[in-house]
């Protein structure tokens, strides 16, 4: 049997995906192991953490060897912990014993820096870093948004408008969406440098992505890289956000549609030219990466619509969720599931192969 690892913050984050994953290992004559990075003891060499058990549909706990072949779904933060967690792993990056299914992608300023070169950069929204608060380029752009630079889910998300009354500033929680009006300019700059003080922001021109009922949309798409190494869309969903909500993230109450379905419903012009560009991105997309960045597995590709039918590329994800694609498609759920097995398996005859090889020249 081959040990095939999945590597998460805590043992109780993503559990039902996870336990999905495993059930298909032994199929595959896979071991399945699941442990947090910083359980590793440099003495002993090895984690603790919890091994799946067929028989049962349960896991155990249990102290083991790093398997040869892990999947990364670690969501770092800026915490100690999560710090802690990714110097653990690029450390077993570079040990060539190990091969990960997928390896990433950097932050949101590197990846803007290679796209904005790319074919792609037309539908790369312009974006600067935030050095310091009064760096905002409210003359250039008005409203806009900034964002951290390692953010995900919307996660510390802001919207600014300068008018002759102040400053707005508008963000999306959970339960409900939060503004405030600055009167005092001063006010607002020393919020933005507290702000700036905890973690790097980038600031982008707002751009008009919703309906004509004032409703924040955008299409989530996930490809994943098959057994033979080709690129294959897997499926894709649109995001409906609450009216005046800044965007349609899940978590802020955000519906679910079928991507074919939103498309005959709409009222956008052009329909099949709009697929038809939408298909060579998603194409075009992870081919540009691999070439820039380490191999990966899967992608989650955000792309927003203007109400005159602009393309934007919003955000790209090496670490994709997938309640978009299921909750579309409940049907595509087992695939998903199998995916990151079915490809490890891949890698690990691809080794096998190699070290065969090897042993062929030494003698």
């Amino acid at each position: 049997m081959r040990n095939f690892g999945i590597l998460s913050l805590s043992l109780d984050h993503e559990n039902n995906y996870i336990n999905e994953v495993a059930k298909y290992g032994h199929q595959h004559q896979f071991n399945v192991f699941h442990f947090v990075p910083s359980s590793y003891n440099p003495l002993t060499n090895k984690v603790i953490g919890k091994k799946f058990v067929p028989n049962l549909h349960d896991w155990v706990e249990a102290e083991f060897s790093i398997p040869s072949i892990l999947y990364d779904r670690c969501f770092y933060q800026d915490d100690a912990h999560s710090k802690q967690c990714s110097n653990i792993v690029q450390w077993l990056k570079g040990n060539k014993n190990i091969h990960f299914i997928g390896y990433g992608l950097p932050d949101k300023w590197k990846l803007y820096q290679v796209l904005r070169k790319s074919k792609l950069s037309a539908y790369i929204p312009e974006t600067i870093v935030l050095h310091a608060a009064e760096e905002l380029p409210f003359n250039q752009m008005n409203p806009l948004i900034i964002k951290p630079i390692n953010g995900s889910g919307g996660n510390g998300l802001y919207f600014i408008k300068k008018d002759k009354n102040g400053i707005l500033v508008k963000t999306d929680k959970k339960d409900k969406s939060v503004e405030h009006l600055f009167s005092e300019t001063a006010n607002f700059y020393r919020w933005l440098k507290q702000l700036l003080k905890k973690k790097p922001y980038l600031v982008q021109e707002y751009l008009p992505l919703y309906n004509q009922v004032k409703q924040p949309f955008d299409i989530r798409s996930l490809v994943q890289k098959q057994p033979s190494q080709k690129w294959e869309l897997v499926g894709r969903g649109i995001r409906l956000g609450e009216p005046d909500r800044i965007i349609s993230n899940l978590s802020a109450g955000a519906s679910i549609l079928p991507f074919d379905d939103w498309l005959q419903q709409t009222n956008i012009k052009w329909k099949n030219f709009l697929k038809t560009e939408i298909d060579e991105i998603l194409a075009m997309l992870p081919v540009i990466l691999e070439e820039d960045f380490p191999t990966l597995f899967e992608i989650g590709i955000d792309i927003g619509i203007t109400q005159s039918g602009s393309l934007w590329i919003l955000d790209v994800n090496s670490k994709p969720g997938r309640k978009v694609i299921t909750t579309a498609y409940p049907e595509l759920s087992e695939k998903l599931y199998k995916a990151p097995i079915l490809y490890a398996a891949t890698l690990a005859d691809e080794k096998r192969r190699i070290h065969e090889d090897a042993k062929d020249i030494s003698y």
